[in-house]
């Protein structure tokens, strides 16, 4: 089976026909799906959503960086994760996100950030828990901050962007890499991908962002996985069936309730 580790089904564009949404990719051969928090509200609908489909759907719960200037309520984490473990997998989604600061003075803004990105890998790592990141444009810090804490949390750069660089920066600190449907049209990415060791692999829609070719201009949906898949199989000259093997097998050892 194929596993989507990283889609936002809570999200409002599938409000009209989230049930559907789900079977579809069932019969795509996406069985299980990760859905990740993006602040206080997403992260509750996570849970609930993860409650309504047990051992089918499965919850991260955290603050995106763009929550960073908004005084996000972090305190309520430990209570939800705490009245909710058996559904959470994760925290997630966190990181830094300097792309909308580009040429900006913006240090307090990117401050807050790294403020906010901090203190949810603490409570990771104070709960065991692996973590779901973003990052763009900010890898810099991005690895500065992980290098600082007390021991390397386990988790996943979602919808890696970086290059080589960053990849073995990656590689050094055996954090997996989401790749996500931009795989189909990022000349960026058809350079990098090749060089992603299998065992780091995770594949990831982004849902309801990040449409495949050919559907690019549509809502991506967790069926699209198996495109994401071939491209994958197609860059790393392997098979579909062998990206599918690893990468689930890579999921359910970073996601370990899966198992």
């Amino acid at each position: 089976m194929f596993i989507d580790t990283h889609c936002h089904l809570n999200f409002p564009q599938y409000d009209e026909d989230r049930a559907m949404v789900i079977g579809n990719a069932k019969k795509a051969g996406v069985h299980k799906f990760i859905n990740p928090g993006v602040d206080w509200i997403s992260s509750t609908q996570a849970v609930a959503l993860a409650q309504q489909h047990p051992r089918i759907i499965y919850a991260g719960i955290g603050f995106h960086p763009y929550e960073a200037q908004k005084d996000p309520e972090t305190d309520k984490l430990a209570k939800l994760y705490q009245d909710h473990k058996n559904h959470i997998v994760a925290i997630g989604e966190i990181g830094l996100d300097y792309h909308q600061y580009k040429e900006e003075k913006a240090e307090g803004k990117k401050q807050n950030q790294k403020i906010l990105f901090e203190e949810q890998l603490r409570f990771a790592l104070a709960h065991n828990l692996p973590v779901i990141m973003h990052c763009r444009d900010a890898y810099e810090d991005f690895f500065d901050i992980l290098d600082s804490l007390p021991s390397m949390p386990r988790g996943v750069i979602h919808c890696f962007s970086g290059g080589l660089q960053e990849l073995r920066m990656a590689q050094k600190r055996n954090f997996f890499v989401g790749i996500d449907g931009n795989i189909t049209y990022s000349k960026q990415l058809e350079l990098t991908v090749p060089h992603i060791p299998l065992p780091m692999l995770l594949l990831e829609t982004d849902a309801p962002f990040l449409t495949p070719t050919p559907h690019r201009g549509t809502r991506n949906d967790p069926k699209y996985i198996p495109l994401i898949a071939k491209k994958a199989a197609n860059l790393l000259n392997v098979s579909v069936n062998e990206i599918e093997e690893i990468t689930t097998v890579n999921a359910k050892k970073l996601f370990s309730v899966l198992i």
